[in-house]
């Protein structure tokens, strides 16, 4: 490239993707690692139609927000894909979050949406790490000098780099992941590998070892103790293609006999060149089944592949946001409800709960933890279907109240007209935690004839754009 390919830019906002953005006459330039209010020297990669994509190239006027990266594998060359915003201080990766709520609201809604209040933090503002409850590392090996490496994904690519340390994990977390990774390493223990058939499609798996997902529990409160014991908890599950393996036998034998084993320990079978973490098969190994955690008063047991939010404390704030937007004693329909996050502290507070998800594993958690709990059966029910399909059968007697926490994509435009359309309740809380797809659904809620309360921003997620968006909603 020469230098007719670096363009001298204005950085004046970041992207969902948290990359900072600025224009180049008619075109949006999208800018890693730089912050708004940056005059940067930016090298052009690619162009597609009024967007082009570079890579830094030097800080010409540097934001006042800059700070030194905690972690040493953010940026060149690693650039591990867990976080973006590492170069920018703590508070204003707060006010960032809140200026990229607003900002796709008002595309979406325009002089109908609703004002943005700041961006909440769960952590210490001075200390926002430590705070993933959920510890996951990947395994690879690394070929020109063959030995076994853990790690994660490089930005946008399926490239394991060799991890050291990673500072948003729980500390107990990666104490027991990296001594795991050592005594599977001594063991000659190899990491899985797709093999390919002629036709180059991936169809089995060589080696053994795929990754090690680890839940730090956040209130130390153990699930094989009386309600309130407290200990340190963690959960460990390995996950494998054979658990046959000798090596690997021995390996987890040293690991589960150190300073920083887990409580509890299961392995996890997962054969298939797929890319989702889990496999069908899980076996109970050591310790509890299940993890105990507290969420608003509530206690919810956790198995080994169960989903469960990262950011307990975040998760925390979320629901008790929703118990004070509802007023208490009104039916509650609990939409996308998982293990019954927000559906146990609504029931527990004596609300009539009914709960529809459609992983049969999270609703089998959610009955348990409605037994340790002690919440009548009568008080939150559990339906194992679809949304779309559940609705169907709803009645807007039981739904006065609606709690709506859906997927990524946001909802189906199918369960925004029965919720909005049909059950028209009186009020609903909508937790999402992607901003784009909020801001499409408040204007599809808005035209049914509902107002919508300003926007509480939570941060789930520090050091990167994710942002969790907590929006109330009011019938006209």
């Amino acid at each position: 490239m020469t230098r007719a390919d670096v363009l001298t830019i204005d950085i004046d906002a970041v992207d969902p993707s948290g990359d900072g953005v600025g224009r180049d006459r008619a075109t949006r330039v999208h800018v890693p690692f730089t912050i708004p209010g940056e005059r940067v020297d930016v090298r052009v990669l690619r162009r597609r139609g009024s967007d082009a994509w570079g890579t830094l190239d030097a800080i010409v006027e540097a934001s006042p927000h800059r700070v030194e990266p905690r972690c040493r594998h953010f940026g060149p060359p690693d650039t591990c894909g867990g976080c973006a915003w590492q170069h920018i201080a703590y508070p204003e990766q707060l006010r960032l979050k809140s200026r990229l709520v607003a900002a796709l609201v008002r595309a979406a809604l325009g002089s109908r949406a609703p004002s943005v209040r700041a961006t909440l933090a769960a952590t210490p503002l001075d200390d926002p790490w430590g705070y993933r409850q959920k510890v996951h590392f990947v395994f690879a090996n690394r070929a020109a000098a063959p030995r076994l490496i853990m790690g994660h994904y490089s930005r946008a690519t399926r490239h394991v780099f060799d991890a050291c340390e990673c500072p948003v994990h729980d500390s107990r977390g990666n104490a027991f992941a990296f001594s795991l990774h050592e005594q599977c390493a001594a063991s000659g223990v190899v990491a899985a590998t797709p093999e390919r058939t002629r036709g180059g499609r991936a169809d089995a798996r060589s080696g053994t070892l795929r990754s090690v997902a680890i839940r730090a529990g956040a209130t130390r409160s153990s699930s094989d103790s009386p309600v309130g014991a407290e200990r340190p908890e963690l959960m460990a599950t390995l996950v494998v293609t054979d658990p046959s393996d000798k090596r690997l036998r021995a390996a987890t034998r040293r690991a589960l006999a150190g300073p920083h084993a887990p409580q509890s320990f299961h392995l996890n079978v997962h054969a298939r060149p797929d890319p989702y973490i889990f496999g069908p098969e899980t076996r109970h190994v050591h310790g509890p089944q299940h993890l105990r955690e507290r969420v608003a008063g509530a206690s919810f047991l956790i198995s080994p592949t169960a989903f469960f939010q990262t950011n307990v404390r975040a998760a925390d704030l979320l629901v008790r946001l929703t118990l004070d937007a509802l007023p208490a004693g009104q039916p509650v329909l609990d939409l996308y409800a998982g293990v019954g996050l927000f559906a146990l502290p609504l029931a527990a507070r004596g609300d009539r709960v009914t709960a529809v998800e459609e992983n049969r594993a999270a609703t089998v958690d959610g009955i348990a933890s409605l037994r340790l709990n002690r919440i009548a059966e009568d008080r939150c029910r559990f339906v194992t279907r679809r949304v779309e399909a559940a609705l169907r059968a709803v009645q807007p007697r039981d739904a006065v109240h609606v709690v709506l926490d859906p997927p990524r994509e946001g909802c189906d435009a199918a369960v925004v007209d029965e919720v909005f359309g049909r059950l028209r309740p009186l009020r609903a809380v909508y937790v999402s935690c992607n901003p784009e797809a909020l801001a499409q659904d408040l204007a599809a809620i808005a035209a049914h004839g509902y107002r919508v309360a300003p926007l509480q921003p939570v941060d789930m997620f520090p050091h990167t754009a994710h942002v969790e968006t907590v929006a109330v909603l009011t019938r006209a």
